[in-house]
């Protein structure tokens, strides 16, 4: 039985939405739940920007940018590394050590600009801890393909006729995954 549920669909589909819900109810229900969130950055209702979260701490770093000026560039934004290494170097590792669930909001192309992400996200889905991960919806080359396509993955797509539900799923996936 896979133990790491790929949560895809297009950008604003709802993919951090259902990720953030899902980690709720999993603590309500007992779970300690780690790893990295990515919500974005707005400046007068406009997307500027994303940060990242230590889910688990709630430390946070500004990962992307639209007026940083170094960095590589994806899309308009230019990406920080060093903060998404600063924040993985402690985030997941924390969470392979404790958490009963790791949570990855996202796995795409800013975040995988860090070879310490890229390191730790193999880390994490190589280990017995279920991980709920966000993945950029089409790709299925480089890096996103290679987690597209492990045998120990199970994919879960976000629609608007399944946005709402798709929470308690996902939570009922941990729990299955997770008993003995």
């Amino acid at each position: 039985m896979p133990h790491n549920a790929l949560i895809t669909g297009p950008p604003r589909s709802g993919k951090t939405t259902a990720l953030e819900r899902t980690v709720s109810r999993l603590r309500t229900a007992g779970y300690s739940v780690g790893g990295l969130s990515a919500p974005d950055r707005r400046k007068d209702g406009e997307r500027v920007g994303f940060e990242l979260v230590d889910i688990a701490s709630g430390d946070r770093e500004v990962m992307a940018d639209v007026a940083y000026t170094a960095g590589p560039r994806v899309g308009t934004y230019r990406v920080d590394v060093s903060a998404i290494d600063r924040l993985t170097r402690t985030a997941l590792p924390a969470a392979l050590r404790s958490a009963d669930c790791i949570v990855i909001d996202e796995i795409a192309p800013m975040q995988l600009e860090s070879e310490r992400f890229v390191r730790e996200t193999k880390r994490a889905l190589e280990s017995p801890t279920p991980v709920l991960a966000a993945i950029k919806d089409g790709e299925t080359d480089g890096g996103i393909g290679d987690v597209k396509h492990r045998t120990d993955t199970e994919l879960f797509r976000v629609e608007p006729a399944t946005r709402d539900a798709l929470p308690e799923t996902l939570a009922a996936w941990v729990r299955s995954v997770t008993q003995p």
